[in-house]
């Protein structure tokens, strides 16, 4: 008789080298058992009283206790109870998927106050070729600087304009140690990183609202609005 793997019916190891050894032999004694199956005499009892539970072994009550496989269709109710199982999570996954494809496809995601910020912010993709953006406070967090840095090493293009005051001016100069490419910006409150023409952040920072943007048409105007005014705004000497 070929083995079978009765894992998939929730078995263990031990639980289907008995059953099978009982499919093929028929009544057996504990000690038989043992010896047939390979299943230590001191488990055979726990293995025998799990697959009674499971409705796969009868006890014979005869002087010597004797154990029988029951009839095979007590597996075929073990299949279509795993069948069903299976169709639940088949049904779950595809709630996953239709709730995936329109994450996917919807061009804006949105977050609200400032654990919504930095929630988007690790929505946003790797940059490839560029990132330019619109501070409104230069936050240098070590982790951003750090990122900067790397980008920078791979020679990618990072344009910044930004808010420079008395209050801004600590963090600009730390960034200004790192790159050289930032430039004045009257800003009354917003921020903006837009990334290889693929998606644009904006943050309304008054309104306490960022938005994600993946729109490649909005994000290529935004681009092109972005370098003319960098083109035209102030060193920070």
């Amino acid at each position: 008789m070929e083995k079978v793997d009765f894992g998939e019916l929730g078995l263990t190891k031990n639980e289907g080298k008995i059953y099978e050894q009982l499919v093929r032999l028929g009544k057996l004694g504990s000690g038989d058992l043992s010896r047939e199956s390979g299943v230590s005499y001191s488990k055979i009892y726990t293995v025998l009283n799990s697959l009674i539970n499971k409705g796969l072994v009868n006890v014979i009550p005869e002087k010597s206790k004797k154990f029988v496989p029951t009839n095979p269709e007590s597996l075929m109710k073990l299949i279509e109870k795993k069948q069903a199982r299976l169709e639940d999570i088949k049904k779950k996954v595809k709630e996953m998927k239709q709730f995936y494809d329109v994450k996917e496809k919807n061009p804006i995601l949105m977050g609200i106050g400032r654990n919504g910020f930095y929630k988007i912010i690790k929505q946003m993709k790797d940059t490839k070729s560029y990132d330019y953006s619109i501070k409104w406070t230069s936050e240098a967090k070590p982790e951003w600087i750090r990122i900067a840095k790397d980008l920078i090493k791979k020679g990618k293009d990072l344009k910044t304009l930004t808010r420079y005051d008395e209050e801004t001016k600590k963090d600009v100069d730390k960034w200004l140690k790192i790159k050289k490419e930032i430039k004045k910006f009257d800003n009354e409150g917003v921020a903006m990183s837009i990334q290889d023409d693929d998606e644009i952040l904006i943050s309304l920072i008054k309104s306490n609202i960022t938005l994600l943007i993946r729109d490649k048409p909005f994000v290529k105007i935004m681009k092109k609005m972005f370098l003319e005014t960098y083109k035209n705004a102030e060193k920070i000497n």
